[in-house]
């Protein structure tokens, strides 16, 4: 245990709650300014307004990702954080398990425990591009629990609503 773990004890725990919501308002409040999230490298020059209000997204979408923004309820839309927005998703439409909200010991990315008669049936993992961490995958992986991973800041990835109940459903049958 660190010499912060023992100082603080369990407001750490709050303190990155904090971050983290503080991070996804960040990330909410630029997609509304910008209509677009903002989530290029820091190495890359953003492109100018001038240049992305002309243009006209092109390219293929699929049922939860594209250059548009679906009309549907997606993350970037929600009146809430992102992490609200996953937490209000699973509890009304999984509302036959008991689901908790924990956060990863190394990565402190929150994640989401599904438990149906006392046993863990899924565990959604919400995650950053940023992270290569795999180790509650494998964790899962070896205990037999399905798995899931959420990216919440990937440029046209909306996780909308029909997506994430569909998605989790999936891995919960």
């Amino acid at each position: 245990m660190g010499f912060f773990s023992k100082l603080f004890g369990a407001a750490n725990e709050q303190i990155a709650r904090n971050i983290a919501n503080d991070a996804a308002k960040k990330l909410q409040g630029n997609f509304q300014n910008n209509t677009q999230p903002s989530v290029q490298p820091s190495a890359q020059p953003a492109p100018a307004k001038a240049a992305a209000q002309n243009t006209v997204p092109t390219g293929p979408s699929g049922f939860s990702w594209g250059p548009v923004m679906p009309d549907e309820e997606n993350q970037y839309n929600f009146n809430g954080t992102y992490l609200q927005y996953f937490d209000s998703i699973f509890l009304s439409e999984f509302s036959d398990y008991d689901i908790k909200l924990d956060y990863g010991k190394y990565t402190r990315m929150p994640y989401f425990s599904f438990f149906r008669n006392g046993k863990c049936a899924l565990v959604v993992e919400l995650f950053s591009k940023k992270s290569a961490a795999k180790k509650m995958r494998n964790d899962c992986r070896k205990a037999g629990i399905p798995y899931l991973r959420y990216y919440i800041d990937v440029e046209g990835w909306w996780n909308t609503k029909k997506y994430v109940i569909q998605r989790t459903r999936n891995a919960l049958s």
